[in-house]
């Protein structure tokens, strides 16, 4: 390889400076809905500035460190988008929203904070025992996810804070749906599932011959839906910023910024739905 020529994409896939010039990336890079993600992330990282943590609350300690933690996936997340790099969009929202059912049950429910931040094995037993009574009547779990409770809290001397699985905190978090639909397509990319490794083969139009295999993304409409969808999650937490740590200036951006977001998803819906 010439050192004085840029390398190509050939030469060095993502690094080069080719996944971020070809004309699906600059697509992606001057839609209206990379512009969105962008503005939320500035008004994000004001609101995290701004935000004064006393140490000896536990609870502002740990909105601020899961809501840090979710903003940093959420900036990965738009630097890979830039280069066009789907997969890894799709694992960083679905470290994203992970890190989201964390901060909001955390934050909703003073027993689950005070259960796997404050408390003990016995605290964080009593616990799952509620939650597993509080099922005869709200009865969101799965036959499944009713077994694997069953059995943490029947062989469990000592009760890890990992025994409260994602599917707990999503419920707790009122955002079961998402686990439900979201969460799974996105672990598919981060589990290298045949499926999701299946989608970058290209066939021809006419028969099931397999013609090629694709690097990075040839459509900027399922771009533009992971980054909407990332433009959502990451709103959610900087709500729950707020409502701990009250910032009036910035919650007046953030209703327009939302109302920004929900205009443009019309625009999504369209795009996926005519490709």
């Amino acid at each position: 390889m010439n050192i004085n020529n840029k390398p190509k994409f050939n030469d060095v896939g993502f690094l080069s400076d080719e996944s971020s010039t070809n004309h699906i990336a600059l697509e992606v890079i001057t839609s209206e809905h990379f512009t969105v993600c962008n503005n939320l992330n500035v008004l994000a990282h004001s609101a995290l500035n701004k935000a004064v943590v006393h140490p000896d609350d536990r609870k502002e300690v740990y909105v601020m460190l899961y809501f840090q933690r979710m903003l940093s996936h959420y900036q990965a997340l738009i630097i890979m988008a830039e280069r066009g790099m789907v997969h890894q969009v799709e694992i960083m929202l679905r470290c994203m929203l992970e890190t989201l059912f964390n901060l909001v049950a955390l934050h909703e429910n003073a027993d689950l904070f005070d259960a796997l931040i404050l408390g003990d094995d016995d605290q964080r037993l009593i616990l799952l025992k509620r939650i597993r009574e509080q099922q005869k009547t709200t009865a969101t779990y799965t036959h499944d996810e009713l077994k694997t409770l069953d059995k943490i809290i029947a062989s469990a001397e000592d009760v890890d804070r990992e025994n409260f699985k994602i599917y707990m905190k999503a419920d707790m978090a009122g955002m079961l749906n998402d686990y439900r639909t979201t969460y799974p397509l996105l672990s598919e990319a981060v589990h290298s599932t045949v499926h999701s490794i299946e989608t970058d083969l290209i066939f021809d139009d006419n028969d099931d011959e397999i013609i090629s295999i694709n690097s990075f993304t040839q459509k900027t409409g399922e771009m533009s839906l992971l980054l909407m969808t990332s433009a959502n999650y990451i709103t959610i937490g900087i709500e729950m910023l707020f409502t701990v740590f009250p910032n009036a200036e910035n919650e007046t951006d953030l209703l327009q910024l939302k109302d920004n977001v929900q205009n443009l998803w019309q625009n999504v819906v369209v795009a996926v739905q005519h490709r």
